[in-house]
């Protein structure tokens, strides 16, 4: 590969030397014969993957990069580089001068570097198809800049790219045109699996549980010729790849890659499972039967943890019962003090009746029973109050002494 720098000459006779990048094999005829796509061919980048090419038929004997990296190509290196901090510097051996409004190409790189021909699936890309591309590795010293990629395969022009920097020893897929020859469908299931592990901590209880994602990525081959394909699947915060799932290649930041040998006309399912830790969680202040039964349907618990929630739940039934009759006693309240309102009214419209003295008589004596009764409820609700209140603690204790941590 060969990489180049371009140098302009401006008004102020300053020469600034940027670039890098990969190239190689032509010759002058061939040259003369690229597309140039109305730019000029000093500005592009080439690529030969003689290796491992599942695409390129047999061409000619000498192609374009192997014109281009031979000893008579008439192309010499013209800098070396070196680290600077973070950064990377270019150093020029020898002086160029650039004449006003001209501009020069520098060579940079002229090596061959590895790499193989491939696809890149990515769903988010293109659902039906994927991109054709090449996994490039910078065998260099020297760390090539990002920048415009033209893709040569064999003696034709193949496509565009953008490549990232890359520094040495490091490789990237580099996409640069649509695989029309292979054909993907995705397909989604997600599930929950069985509880794993239960917890009971603090009056709390926790049933673990897997929640799956898969998503199926259905390959076809629609060529004879074979090809590698590097399926990109997202990294999500979160999850993380099941045991059962073939270990993918390559993990970035973004991707796991999955590399995928395809036959031609052959058709490969590569299934790709996640899955997540979910939690369902109960409070067992308010547990009832039957959250019960599902425990014990589903062998969340043992017998000494479903006789302690037996209990639980025989508790919980008292405080509802104490609870039931201090309702009863505050609606009996309510319904005395209506009617103790309603003699109050009746006595002062009767009072001005002289005839009416015994129905006065009456309700008086009974707004009597009726006070001594309030005086009754009072103490009877208190002890109610008190009896609940005893129970609750009871409960809080028995709930928070209720340990558990099982795996199922």
């Amino acid at each position: 590969a060969m990489g180049r720098g371009e140098a302009t000459g401006g008004a102020g006779a300053t020469v600034d030397v940027t670039a890098s990048s990969i190239s190689s094999n032509i010759t002058t005829r061939q040259i003369n014969e690229l597309p140039r796509n109305s730019r000029n061919l000093q500005q592009s980048y080439t690529f030969d993957s003689a290796a491992n090419n599942n695409f390129i038929s047999n061409g000619p004997t000498t192609t374009v990069s192997d014109a281009i990296t031979s000893g008579n190509s008439g192309v010499d290196t013209a800098a070396t580089g070196e680290e600077v901090g973070d950064l990377f510097e270019y150093k020029i051996a020898q002086p160029i001068t650039v004449r006003r409004d001209r501009s020069a190409l520098i060579p940079i790189v002229q090596v061959k570097m590895d790499g193989e021909r491939t696809s890149i699936y990515n769903e988010g890309v293109r659902r039906d198809r994927p991109m054709g591309g090449l996994l490039l590795k910078n065998t260099t010293a020297l760390t090539l800049e990002s920048g415009a990629v033209t893709v040569l395969d064999g003696d034709a022009y193949a496509g565009e790219a953008l490549m990232e920097r890359l520094k040495p020893a490091e490789q990237r897929l580099i996409s640069f045109a649509l695989d029309l020859g292979t054909l993907v469908v995705v397909r989604q299931k997600q599930d929950r699996a069985p509880t794993f592990m239960v917890r009971a901590l603090n009056g709390v209880f926790q049933a673990h549980y897997y929640q799956t994602d898969q998503k199926i990525y259905k390959l076809t081959n629609q060529t004879d010729k074979p090809r590698v394909v590097y399926i990109e699947h997202p990294v999500r915060e979160g999850w993380e790849l099941s045991k059962d799932t073939t270990k993918p290649a390559s993990t970035t930041q973004r991707y796991h890659r999955f590399r995928v040998e395809l036959a031609g006309r052959a058709s490969v399912d590569v299934p790709v499972t996640e899955r997540r830790v979910l939690v369902d969680t109960y409070q067992l202040a308010n547990f009832t039967r039957q959250n019960l039964e599902f425990f014990i349907a589903s062998r969340y618990i043992d017998e000494p943890t479903r006789a302690a929630l037996e209990k639980i739940i025989d508790l919980k039934s008292r405080i509802a019962g104490v609870e039931a009759r201090i309702g009863q006693f505050d609606q009996e309240v309510e319904e005395i003090t209506k009617d103790q309102a309603r003699f109050r009214e009746n006595i002062e419209a009767l009072s001005k009746t002289p005839e009416a003295k015994a129905l006065i008589t009456r309700y008086i004596a009974k707004a009597d029973t009726q006070e001594s009764r309030l005086e009754a409820i009072n103490k009877e609700k208190k002890a109610a109050q008190e009896e609940r209140g005893r129970l609750y603690q009871e409960l809080d204790t028995m709930v928070r002494g209720l340990v558990l941590d099982r795996n199922l």
